[in-house]
């Protein structure tokens, strides 16, 4: 699986050219979250304490206000469901009820709210010359001229 515990180098020990990444979180005795477990990208060793020069790292926000960065970003993000429990997003799901609001409104059954459904409802009422039910025709978008005719023929218009 990996190197044992007295198998493993520090930090300090390795001729690798190390570049930083911290392999475990947790707090310090004052509960603040902190790194406590720092390892390379480029090899195997770990270490309890950050590669020198990495002891304290200072990040200057004065900047922030023109540029911000990706913590600065972050820290005004609001986070709630919202449209994300829904794989509509309001807006467009009400623009979408508007038109079949309209399809029904003009006598039109369509077999879902769906904007395509929508449409081939018009489109098949247009062919049927009279307005389209999802309830008691075949599928809006297999309605052909054909079709129409038979359906005509059969009585089912």
């Amino acid at each position: 699986m990996g190197a044992s515990v007295s198998q493993k180098q520090t930090l300090e020990q390795s001729n690798c050219d190390h570049i930083a990444k911290v392999l475990e979180w947790g707090f310090d005795n004052k509960q603040d979250f902190q790194a406590v477990k720092w390892g390379c990208t480029k090899c195997s060793i770990e270490s309890d304490t950050p590669p020198k020069g990495l002891e304290e790292v200072f990040i200057d926000h004065s900047n922030c206000n023109y540029d911000p960065c990706f913590g600065c970003k972050a820290k005004n993000l609001q986070l709630n469901t919202g449209d994300a429990a829904r794989p509509v997003a309001d807006k467009k799901w009400n623009k979408n009820l508007a038109f079949y609001r309209q399809a029904r409104a003009d006598g039109i059954q369509p077999n879902g709210t769906h904007p395509v459904q929508v449409e081939a409802a018009y489109k098949a009422s247009e062919t049927l010359g009279k307005a389209y039910d999802g309830g008691t025709m075949t599928r809006a978008d297999k309605v052909t001229k054909s079709v129409a005719s038979i359906m005509k023929e059969t009585g089912d218009i």
